[in-house]
């Protein structure tokens, strides 16, 4: 019988690869978007970089110490909101351009 090594892998690890993973995704979505798409609307790149900033999140609670944690939420608190107030502003010049 051939003796196998098995190698556990770090605790946390895993989801730490995943949140890259699912980072690099949209990074390359952002990219596409820009290149192919570039009439696509301030909407979707908003969309996507709320979504970005979801896993940074994550990968933060994963990284980060308990401090630094709160600072990156607060953070990314923040560019949420600033991106709601962004998508209002936006709403607004189009319904000011139709009427």
């Amino acid at each position: 019988m051939a003796a196998e090594i098995i190698e556990f892998p770090e605790r946390g690890r895993d989801r730490l690869v995943s949140s890259i993973a699912r980072l690099e995704t949209i990074v390359r979505e952002v990219e596409r978007i820009v290149a192919d798409e570039p009439d696509a609307g301030v909407d979707r790149l908003l969309t996507v970089m709320e979504r970005m900033g979801d896993r940074l999140v994550d990968l933060a609670s994963l990284v980060l110490d308990e401090e630094s944690k709160l600072q990156a939420q607060k953070a990314f608190i923040s560019l949420s909101d600033k991106i709601a107030e962004t998508r209002e502003a936006f709403e607004q010049v189009g319904a000011n351009k139709r009427t």
